[in-house]
């Protein structure tokens, strides 16, 4: 047949091995890095699996199944696999805006993701799409050769298949059957090198066509017969492609009847089938089988459902060019002259007809002409047709050069490869040893840094262990150098028998210590009260001149923040012993509580005679020790660190003493809860 009808035939060709393949491929998504197959995934495959072959036959129940199934996905890639699906099922409805819309959101995803595996897929589907709907077949091809350069070492097989199969389709249709025996030669490598028999059936189908184009019918006709053998197990889509191929290849020898066979196998086929493309195509190729075989009646029949189903198809200039030329032809046939040169007027635009279609176009019009004794355009017709016919003999010629010359290239390179693969084998051989001592030096290595971590993180926790155990020591020792609770609880309930707020502000500070010896992180306002009852009990031995405040800024929660026991009463302690006791003039002591860039910051002022706080880190003081080596115990757990701030500045004629305690938010006091 026709190379007009078989670039349409191509688009079905295209879209249903497409489908066949991607739904025989494992959908996982690809960042570049094989992910692991999840439930979902797996839920998805099956579905799909399912769901494409009722993409032609029932693609309304493909919308609503693709419609429930992406309210359930959780994960993106998979959410616009279905969306891919859906759009291909619109398309074949008749929504080909919504199936083009569906088509943007899956590139505009893979653009925004980088998920290349799943553009790979796209460009793969929407080459299909712009064949099958649009007919620009170099677009087509611009598509399939994107998704080709987008394969990778990790790309499945099967994929890779998929693509070569789909780029051979449209090199056929863009004029270049040596490049397509390439890449149909490739997948059939691949096929072969992986023991797969999957897309087999569509790699000989595409075979069989193209020795069918270059005339070289005996190769064609084994590849058909190799097809053949698996027909039992073919789906719907094959058996169409099939017969409707091998059809075409019978049509290109003469052979009319076994031709007709063929073409009335695909008809039934193709009502099984919703796009209206497949049966136009294969009335239109019944038309012209019945037309060689002189069954005009036949031929009108087959020829008005060709135009029916063309009404479906406004986008296929093709299509509708030979169509209409055939039209004539029959017309032609019956002496209808005026007929015949309407539809040859109507045929349309032929800018982008191939040379064959072209030779028997102007063949029919030169006699048209010579049937209306019209011989100047009777001859000018007769010899663009001859010059038609010599491009396709040349073309052929050249196709089958073409053909053999990259046979002998492909054998060329193949023991070119077995010669260097036994070279590489040699080497391998040679550097296997390497690697194996390479390999157990690395395990004598992990070895060794594994125990030599073991043995760190064990230094580590024993040095921890003795830190709380000096830690609790030096606690023990700051309570047994106070005087006993207890003893002072008991003599003074027993001595004292009137109110004394002096008494009772040491008895209430007492039974506070108590009460937080044993526990080692408190709240804040805790702290705080345990200092106010501190200062109470020191305020009558410091004098009038005394003076202590409190600063708690305003959104500081103080009894939701947690701190250290006896941090702050330490240096209150400090400050009331070293500097406030013994200085005559005013004294002040005031705590300040602020939150300012993510920390808690805690700062204890006063005046006074000396510092109490300055160089603290040689103080031999049992509290100060409690503190620094708190702090150091703390930090080694967290990221940001406590920090103490001692400062000292004058004040007119006096000096004043600050130390800052800051505690970073989120501050981790989980050593210190055991």
């Amino acid at each position: 047949m026709s190379l007009l009808k078989r670039r349409s035939r191509f688009s079905l060709f295209a879209t249903f091995v497409f489908l066949v393949v991607v739904t025989g491929v494992s959908l996982t998504g690809c960042t570049g890095e094989e992910r692991q197959v999840s439930d979902e995934d797996r839920r998805i495959d099956e579905a799909y699996s399912m769901m494409h072959n009722l993409t032609y036959t029932n693609p309304d129940s493909v919308i609503g199944m693709v419609d429930g199934l992406q309210a359930s996905v959780t994960d993106s890639s998979n959410y616009y696999k279905l969306e891919m699906l859906r759009a291909d099922a619109l398309c074949n409805a008749g929504e080909q805006l919504r199936g083009q819309s569906g088509y943007e959101k899956v590139y505009d995803y893979c653009r925004r993701s980088g998920d290349k595996e799943l553009e790979l897929i796209y460009w793969n589907y929407y080459g299909n799409y712009v064949t099958l709907n649009l007919g620009l077949r170099d677009s087509a091809r611009a598509c399939y050769e994107r998704a080709f350069a987008l394969l990778s070492g990790e790309s499945d097989m099967s994929r890779y298949v998929s693509v070569c199969i789909n780029l051979a389709d449209s090199y056929r249709f863009t004029g270049d059957p040596a490049g397509a025996c390439l890449y149909y030669r490739r997948a059939l490598a691949v096929l072969d090198s992986i023991g797969s028999d999957e897309n087999l059936f569509n790699v000989y189908v595409g075979l069989g066509q193209i020795y069918a184009e270059i005339a070289n019918y005996s190769e064609s006709e084994r590849y058909f017969n190799f097809a053949g053998e698996m027909l039992d197990s073919a789906s719907t889509y094959d058996k169409f492609f099939y017969y409707n191929s091998y059809g075409n290849e019978l049509y290109f020898a003469h052979r009319y009847d076994e031709a007709l066979q063929q073409f009335n196998s695909a008809l039934k086929y193709a009502d099984e089938l919703w796009h209206p493309a497949a049966n136009c195509i294969v009335s239109t190729n019944l038309c012209e089988v019945n037309l060689m075989l002189g069954n005009i009646k036949d031929a009108h029949k087959y020829l008005e459902q060709a135009l029916d189903w063309l009404g479906q198809l406004p986008n296929d200039v093709t299509l509708k060019f030979y169509i209409y030329s055939l039209a004539g032809d029959i017309a032609l046939n019956e002496n209808n002259i005026a007929e015949a040169g309407r539809y040859f007027s109507e045929a349309g635009d032929t800018t982008v007809i191939g040379p064959r279609e072209m030779a028997l176009h102007y063949s029919r019009l030169q006699r048209m002409y010579a049937r209306m004794h019209d011989y100047g355009n009777a001859y000018r017709y007769l010899k663009r047709a001859n010059h038609y016919e010599n491009l396709i003999g040349n073309e052929q010629m050249r196709n089958q050069i073409a053909e053999i010359e990259l046979r002998y290239r492909q054998d060329t390179t193949i023991m070119q490869q077995r010669l260097v693969i036994s070279e590489k084998e040699t080497q391998v051989r040679s550097l296997e040893m390497h690697i194996f001592i390479g390999v157990l030096s690395v395990l004598v290595l992990i070895l060794f840094l594994i125990v030599y971590a073991m043995r760190k993180r064990r230094r580590r926790v024993m040095e921890e262990i003795s830190l709380r155990q000096s830690l609790y020591a030096m606690r023990l020792a700051n309570i047994r150098n106070r005087i006993s609770p207890h003893f002072i609880f008991n003599i003074l309930n027993r001595e004292l028998k009137v109110n004394n707020p002096g008494v009772e502000n040491l008895v209430k500070l007492m039974r506070t210590n108590l009460q937080l010896c044993d526990r080692y992180i408190v709240s804040l306002s805790e702290e705080l009260n345990f200092v106010d009852t501190y200062v109470a009990a020191e305020s009558p031995g410091l004098g009038d001149k005394f003076r202590y405040v409190k600063h708690i800024s305003d959104g500081v929660d103080i009894d939701k923040i947690m701190i250290p026991s006896m941090m702050v009463q330490i240096f209150v302690e400090n400050a009331v012993k070293h500097g406030l006791r013994g200085y005559d003039g005013e004294k002040h002591l005031d705590i300040y509580v602020r939150h300012s860039d993510d920390t808690l910051k805690i700062t204890v002022e006063n005046n006074g005679i000396l510092s109490p706080h300055v160089d603290a880190s040689s103080s031999t003081g049992t509290g100060m020790k409690v503190v620094t080596q708190t702090v150091n115990l703390l930090n080694e757990r967290n990221e940001r660190k406590i920090d103490i701030d001692i400062r000292r500045r004058a004040d007119g004629e006096t000096v004043v003493y600050s130390v800052t305690i800051a505690i970073p938010d989120g501050f981790d006091f989980a050593s210190m809860r055991n």
